[in-house]
């Protein structure tokens, strides 16, 4: 018993010395903020978003986990559109940014009908997105250089 104890200590010595090599912070200054991190993050919170109403269905609440499983892997018609929708945020394309506008604000009206708190927040957060559609993406970076 008394062998265990300086190894395990030296153990932990160790891992507690490897967890602190390299600051929170120092860590959160080296990493590289672009646009386009900032746009795929907004993509991935978008898709996030747009499987909502399959995670708060009465069927997701109430089943074991392989039903859960099943239904997070399944999608509606609804849930389709707004994954579109999601990915047009990325897209270059005004045709495709264009029809991506028109199916999210039809998207927010069948949202607002609704009822509870969570949908009316769930509504709020996609109409956020829509928001995020119909204003234009300039990158910091040719606003910078243009003189």
């Amino acid at each position: 018993m008394k062998r265990k104890l300086p190894i395990a200590g030296a153990i932990g010595a160790i891992l507690m010395a490897s967890l602190t090599t390299t600051p929170v912070f120092a860590r959160a200054a080296t990493q590289a903020v672009s646009p386009e991190n900032d746009a795929r993050k907004a993509q991935m919170k978008c898709i996030w978003e747009a499987k909502w109403p399959l995670r708060h269905s009465t069927a997701y609440r109430v089943g074991d986990v392989r039903t859960k499983n099943q239904i997070r892997n399944s999608s509606t018609p609804e849930v389709r559109k707004m994954q579109s929708v999601c990915r047009a945020l990325t897209s270059t394309s005004e045709a495709e940014k264009r029809k991506a506008r028109l199916t999210c604000h039809d998207l927010l009206l069948v949202k607002r009908l609704r009822d509870g708190d969570d949908a009316r927040m769930h509504a709020d957060r996609v109409e956020k997105v829509c928001k995020t559609l119909d204003e234009p993406f300039v990158t910091p970076i040719l606003e910078g250089n243009a003189r």
